[in-house]
């Protein structure tokens, strides 16, 4: 399994998320997963009903598989109407399946690496802050450290390539905290 598992919740395959992971995890021991190419069911609350969770044919099981056997996961989303991708938002909700089908699915999240790229036009560095406290509470519920949030400011592809600090930046911090 790889070290970084990312989680790429981008709807644009050239964006910049895609820009930010070419740049910063290319000669890593990565995996990325683009949200956007896997079939993800919006999740269905059963908490009322003698079904714990109804059982889908999608890609969700074998996303979540991944997710458990990354060492460091790293979600990169850019920032829709001041919050994460519809697709990264619904891969997240299903988590609440995977604790009730996975019996472990909480012991087997504690202690796991969560960093977080966030990359957006209308001044993500203040604006993008409710990602980060999603992420935060997130992150606790499950017993997972969110190490480090980054975020950036671009518009259109490419933009954030313009501004090599924020790459390199993300790098040395992987570099730095974790040894590749």
């Amino acid at each position: 399994m790889s070290k970084f598992v990312i989680f790429n919740g981008s709807s644009r395959y050239a964006g910049n998320c895609a820009a930010v992971v070419e740049k910063v995890f290319s000669g890593f021991d990565a995996e990325e997963f683009r949200l956007k190419d896997f079939a993800i069911t919006q999740y269905e609350d059963y908490r009322e009903t003698s079904l714990k969770y109804k059982s889908v044919s999608d890609d969700y099981d074998y996303l979540i598989n991944r997710f458990l056997l990354g060492e460091v996961i790293v979600f990169i989303s850019p920032v829709y109407w001041y919050g994460i991708s519809g697709t990264m938002k619904v891969f997240i909700d299903r988590f609440s399946e995977s604790l009730k089908k996975i019996p472990d699915f909480r012991l087997r999240c504690q202690g796991k690496n969560i960093v977080l790229i966030v990359i957006g036009g209308d001044n993500p560095e203040t604006k993008a802050d409710i990602i980060t406290t999603q992420f935060q509470y997130i992150c606790d519920f499950l017993g997972m450290s969110l190490c480090q949030t980054f975020k950036g400011a671009a518009e259109r592809s490419g933009d954030i390539l313009k501004q090599p600090d924020f790459v390199l930046s993300i790098k040395n911090y992987l570099e730095s905290n974790f040894s590749i």
